[in-house]
């Protein structure tokens, strides 16, 4: 990367104090810690820490520039200690970041994609980028740096090289992808789907529908969309979109699936892109992979990806860590689902556990779905209750909301000794240890802050004789 402090100036619109418009910066950082010497310091506000104050470290490290809020008093302190590092004050750093990566991604046409969704945006974005990378050479936003901070990061290392962006976009508020839209100018927008996700500040479905709805809207009459077709809210929002419409689903879409097998080893089906039908042997079990997968499909045929590419590019792709991850421990088929959890991807892990057990037992461990607002008493209720249903033999139940799962289950029927509730996962996890029997499926579930993952590591260590807890 190279840009003079004088493009630097015009794309964010700020004001040079000390320094000299015709240096280069090399890079970008948020980190004084790990700045490169000659990058850009980025400081951000966040919940604990002011950035402006390691504007001088990272000055100490060798950073070339920094950007400086305007009106902030270490400005005089800065221009004296460094008077030779360029300090450009902006409005607000975090703006400035993102004007600065919109910038730097329109100095390379190239198409880029955009996924956003409720669910399995982050699976979508690596099978896609599996399957683009057959043909192009591919870049993608790392992990989930899907946000204001970390899709501008991602952008920033576009390079010539690059032929297709695929860039994942996350949000928690009304506004957030409209932003991120207009970052990444994307010319082809996928919504994976549309579900109770960031209730606790959206308060509305029709809020979440209308905040995720902010990507097709960005679209151009030359873009695509790319639309689940199986999901309501989406395909009511790709009826006002501008953009070329490649629709996928199950039942209905120009990119389709058949399912011939389903089992605890993947799912096998046939493959329909505008009328080429092609066998696809998934190595995921569950509907909510199959539904990213025709996703991925949908949006590799945009890009002009043959359908041996594509089927190639999928049953290549294995499953990422925490989610859906099936594991052999104990003698057991531990499924490792997490990393994350909401009212709809809830559903789907228990509807896949319900599928592949088979005749052995299946055992649900379920922590906290965490952002619904005060609707999150009655999708926890729902969530026991669909347990029951699927006839899910066992819960071992943690979290705020344990009880409001087990009172679904009870009044759907499940036996109360077949519900158990613990006052922590570690207790949780000790007593599981002691019960799981060979051949077992054991689901274990909940959203990220509540630290689910670490009973799937208890239950991944070697087991021991010593005797547990036995509080419930």
């Amino acid at each position: 990367m190279k840009l003079s402090i004088r493009e630097i100036l015009t794309a964010t619109r700020g004001r040079l104090l000390p320094g000299a418009p015709d240096a280069v910066i090399t890079g970008v950082s948020i980190d004084s810690r790990a700045i490169a010497c000659g990058e850009l310091f980025v400081p951000l506000t966040g919940s604990n820490c002011d950035g402006h104050v390691f504007i001088r470290d990272a000055f100490s490290r060798g950073a070339g520039a920094s950007f400086i809020r305007q009106g902030n008093a270490l400005a005089a302190e800065l221009r004296k200690g460094f008077p030779e590092k360029a300090l450009i004050a902006v409005a607000e750093p975090l703006q400035a970041l993102g004007d600065l990566a919109c910038f730097w991604r329109k100095k390379f046409a190239i198409p880029l994609v955009a996924i956003t969704g409720s669910n399995g945006k982050t699976t979508t974005k690596e099978m896609l980028w599996r399957i683009a990378c057959l043909k192009y050479n591919a870049v993608r936003n790392p992990g989930n740096f899907n946000n204001l901070i970390g899709l501008p990061l991602s952008l920033l290392q576009l390079n010539d090289n690059h032929q297709v962006g695929i860039m994942e976009m996350g949000m928690s508020a009304r506004g957030e992808i409209a932003r991120l839209a207009a970052i990444a100018q994307p010319q082809i927008g996928l919504i994976t789907n549309i579900g109770p996700a960031h209730l606790e500040h959206l308060l509305t479905m029709e809020n979440v529908t209308a905040a995720k709805g902010e990507l097709f809207a960005a679209l151009s009459a030359e873009a695509i969309a790319i639309v689940n077709q199986d999901d309501e809210r989406v395909a009511l929002l790709a009826e006002k979109t501008r953009a070329r419409v490649i629709s996928f689903g199950m039942q209905a879409g120009d990119v389709r699936a058949t399912v011939i097998n389903q089992n605890g080893e993947g799912t096998q089906f046939m493959l329909d892109i505008m009328g080429v039908r092609i066998e696809v042997t998934l190595a995921l079990s569950g509907g909510m992979f199959l539904s990213n997968a025709l996703a991925a499909a949908a949006a590799a045929h945009a890009l002009q990806m043959t359908p041996d590419d594509i089927k190639r590019g999928l049953e290549q792709f294995q499953p990422m860590p925490g989610r859906m991850e099936i594991l052999r421990v104990r003698g057991i088929h531990l499924i490792n689902d997490a990393y994350n959890a909401n009212p709809v991807s809830m559903e789907a892990s228990l509807t896949t556990l319900s599928r592949v057990k088979k005749d052995r037992r299946a055992i649900a461990v379920l922590g906290d779905m965490l952002e619904l607002g005060e609707c999150a008493a009655a999708y926890h209720r729902a969530a026991g209750s669909t347990a029951a249903r699927l006839g899910i033999d066992y819960l071992y139940l943690c979290g705020s909301f344990a009880p409001a799962v087990a009172e679904g289950a009870l009044a759907e029927g499940m036996a109360a000794a077949r519900v158990r509730v613990f006052e922590t996962r570690e207790l949780l996890a000790e007593q599981l240890a002691q019960e799981i029997q060979e051949g077992d499926w054991v689901l274990v579930k909940g959203s990220r802050s509540t630290g689910m993952e670490k009973a799937v590591s208890f239950l991944q260590q070697p087991a021991t004789t010593q005797p547990c807890s036995n509080r419930h």
